[in-house]
């Protein structure tokens, strides 16, 4: 009887324990394309998200030119219809795009 109390009790336990992992989880991963393309006086870096936690996103590009560096924040796309695009542009050296972030809005 002792035996059978304490599975009982290490059912509940286990069950209440994993229980908030499995929600926590999310259903589906972002899905997104990345394409880079060079301009005439820097980069830019073009996102096409085909789902996500939400329908809108924005491309947050990391710019550097030299011993410099910049945010420069993309065009608000819907998920699955259009891509965000965000461009480095300098005036003195060719910025180019060192990393980007994907904004969920």
């Amino acid at each position: 009887m002792r035996r059978f109390i304490a599975l009982a009790a290490a059912m509940v336990f286990s069950v209440l324990a994993f229980a908030g992992s499995a929600i926590a989880a999310p259903v589906k991963p972002p899905r997104c394309d990345t394409h880079y393309f060079g301009l005439g006086n820097g980069e830019g870096v073009a996102v096409f998200c085909e789902f996500g936690p939400s329908d809108r996103f924005r491309v947050i590009a990391h710019c550097e030119a030299g011993i410099s560096s910049w945010n420069d924040y993309g065009t608000i796309a819907y998920t699955g219809f259009e891509s965000s695009e965000a461009q480095c542009r300098g005036l003195i050296g060719t910025p180019h795009v060192a990393g980007y972030r994907i904004d969920w809005l």
